[in-house]
């Protein structure tokens, strides 16, 4: 994933130079009374940006500059920040000072000690990013801390967004952009509805100033499960569309052909390198094949066996991927050598419809056809196209992930396909049905008192396969039972495995198979004659109610999924069946369930499915959530009744 996906928050989004001029004391006070309630709020937050053609470039020069007011003592867990910078975004100058309330006015104490690192993080695409970190002294209720830093973007391309919201409430926001005359300047406001933005262009002599300032911005809700901010924080995006250099009009950012070329020009600098190792895997590994798919699916399993992810690259490395021998001979890269990898080995095989390509993962909302920019995507992987228009999206980077099934992070998103080094195509990548991914789990319980027996086999499918398997990937005879024990755990806390086996966990075509056999001690309760049995053992989503009128934020999930359980109860011997529960079912949009009962020879078998079909789940839908969810708890407290027979 890409290093711009970690400069899109607004942990450092910067802000004004100049300070207010209000008294500390009332300053204070009167933040206090504005922002109740707040650990801390943005005095002012600016970005001001200067666009410079320097010989065949066109640079961008930014200065922040953030002023944040401590409003109370939890604000000290503001005084740890952090600055990123890269090849492409180059830290010039960084200071920072806390203002000290010293009677009405403020005393001044620098920040000295300042430490660099790479940031290093699983799915980095662009990943030569550095941290600059450093920690505010004497932070306290009244006191400000200030940051001011300056970055050169030496490629215009790559300038990051503008969130004029924060993780605090913003007294003012402002961001100016001052560019030649020359310069075509594009941008995009996302999430700006509820938000009064002002917007101004003047033209001052050869240059051009554009300006964009907020006022009284409230703190954003803080809730689980939320998609990333860039999906609710209003926010700018601006792009250098055109430029004049050296007297000629060029095209950086106008669409997607655009931002195709310079894609294209990455790859056009892989150093390629005859590979006759290579070649002799892949024709190792197609021969026999019968159908082209065989060979594709061979081709991308192996890659996903024998290629360990690791991102680490620095300037240019982090666009260009590595030559497809070399990733061979190493057997480690990052998404974009993975993904060149499988593309140059597919077309080995004599698989020509195989292409790069770029793809935006769940972290951000956009879509090619509205911002064309690297911003829209942070992911490479591969693509082939067995027949004009149906795509199979072969991301190597997720291990578990079979083929015919996009990675999790990139479902419902858009691919650009590189055809050739002219040529590209969007496509949708579809978010996988629910059917295609959950737990099947058989089972038959006896009853020796008040404990229960069981005895069945447990089948997973898709993502949620992914998820175990790489949860099962690599534990060892201690920590392997623990993790089925708590995969398997139903009914209470006296739950024991007895016994257990584990099947397909390496083939990925095949759902992964626990066979197993347990005990449940303490479950069944006796009264008297009667014996009360509740064979839902586990309850999905029994309390999962969402508070409508404190959530503001969609609900993230990762994928949709069907969980079915059958569940058989042999009647004990001199007992009768008293009381079956009956059928309930809710079929609701992104909830729904069915669970039935029925009396079979001397078995008792419910039977339950339980489906989840959301990406996102939206406020307006939280009302018919919670509907289900009720009528689901109420389902899963139903108990089965047996009675002794009278002799």
């Amino acid at each position: 994933m890409s290093k711009l996906s970690l400069l899109f928050p607004v942990l450092l989004v910067a802000a004004v130079a100049a300070h207010a001029q209000a008294p500390a004391s009332q300053l204070l006070t009167q933040m206090r009374q504005q922002y109740p309630g707040e650990k801390a709020v943005y005095l002012e937050m600016r970005q001001d940006l200067t666009v410079e053609v320097r010989n065949d470039s066109v640079q961008v020069i930014n200065r922040h500059h953030a002023d944040m007011l401590h409003l109370a003592e939890q604000s000290a867990m503001y005084a740890n920040d952090r600055v990123y910078s890269s090849h492409f975004n180059r830290l010039q100058k960084l200071e920072a000072r806390t203002l000290i309330p010293n009677g009405e006015k403020f005393k001044t104490v620098k920040v000295t000690d300042f430490k660099d690192k790479f940031e290093i993080q699983s799915g980095v695409f662009f990943d030569d990013t550095r941290s600059t970190s450093f920690s505010f002294p004497a932070v306290s209720p009244g006191a400000r801390t200030e940051t001011d830093y300056t970055v050169r973007h030496v490629d215009a391309r790559f300038v990051m967004p503008f969130f004029v919201g924060s993780y605090v409430p913003v007294r003012h926001a402002e961001l100016t952009i001052t560019a030649p005359k020359g310069v075509v300047i594009g941008y995009k406001t996302f999430h700006a509805e509820n938000t009064p933005i002002k917007y101004t262009r003047e033209e001052k002599g050869n240059q051009v100033v554009y300006r964009w300032t907020a006022d009284n911005l409230p703190s954003p809700p803080r809730e689980e499960n939320s998609p990333e901010s860039s999906y609710y924080l209003p926010h700018i995006v601006f792009f250098v569309q055109e430029a004049s250099v050296n007297g000629q009009a060029r095209k950086l950012l106008s669409g997607v052909p655009e931002l195709y070329d310079m894609y294209a020009d990455f790859v056009r600098r892989i150093d390629r390198q005859p590979s006759p190792g290579l070649q002799h895997r892949v024709d190792s590994l197609v021969a026999g094949a019968t159908t082209e798919e065989e060979k594709v699916r061979r081709v991308y399993y192996w890659v996903q066996d024998n290629v360990k992810y690791i991102a680490f690259e620095q300037g240019l490395r982090g666009f260009i991927p590595h030559d497809a021998g070399l990733v061979y001979a190493r057997r480690y890269g990052d998404c974009k050598d993975m993904a060149n990898l499988t593309n140059e080995m597919l077309h080995l095989a004599g698989v020509k419809t195989a292409y790069l390509t770029w793809v935006g993962t769940r972290d951000l909302p956009y879509k090619y056809g509205e911002l064309a920019t690297p911003g829209v995507d942070n992911h490479m992987i591969a693509t082939y196209e067995p027949t004009p228009g149906k795509y199979v999206f072969l991301d190597a980077t997720s291990k578990h992930t079979p083929y015919g099934m996009p990675s999790a992070m990139i479902q419902g998103k858009e691919g650009l396909l590189g055809l050739d080094p002219k040529n590209s195509r969007v496509v949708d990548i579809p978010a996988m049905d629910k059917g295609r991914s959950g737990v099947d789990d058989a089972s038959v319980l006896t009853l020796e008192g008040t404990m229960l027996r069981g005895s069945g086999k447990l089948s997973i499918a898709g993502y949620s396969k992914v998820n175990q398997s790489y949860g099962l990937d690599g534990l060892d005879r201690t920590d392997e039972p623990k993790y089925i024990k708590a995969l398997l755990e139903r009914g209470n806390n006296k739950f024991f495995v007895d016994k257990y086996s584990i099947a397909n966990l390496d083939a990925r075509d095949q759902p992964l198979n626990i066979s197993y056999d347990y005990r449940l001690q303490d479950y069944v309760q006796q009264v008297d004659d009667e014996v009360y049995i509740n064979l839902s053992l586990e309850r999905p989503y029994a309390t999962d109610r969402i508070d409508s009128t404190t959530r503001k934020l969609p609900r993230y999930n990762e994928f949709a999924h069907t969980d079915h359980t059958r569940t058989e109860l042999v009647v004990p011997a001199g007992y009768e069946v008293s009381y079956l529960p009956p059928t309930v079912q809710a079929q609701g949009d992104a909830l729904g369930f069915k669970v039935s009962y029925e009396r079979q020879g001397n078995k008792i078998i419910q039977d339950r499915e339980v489906y989840v079909n959301y990406l996102l789940l939206q406020p307006k839908q939280f009302g018919n959530w919670n509907a289900v969810v009720n009528k689901l708890g109420s389902a899963y407290r139903e108990v089965v009744i047996l009675k002794k027979k009278k002799i």
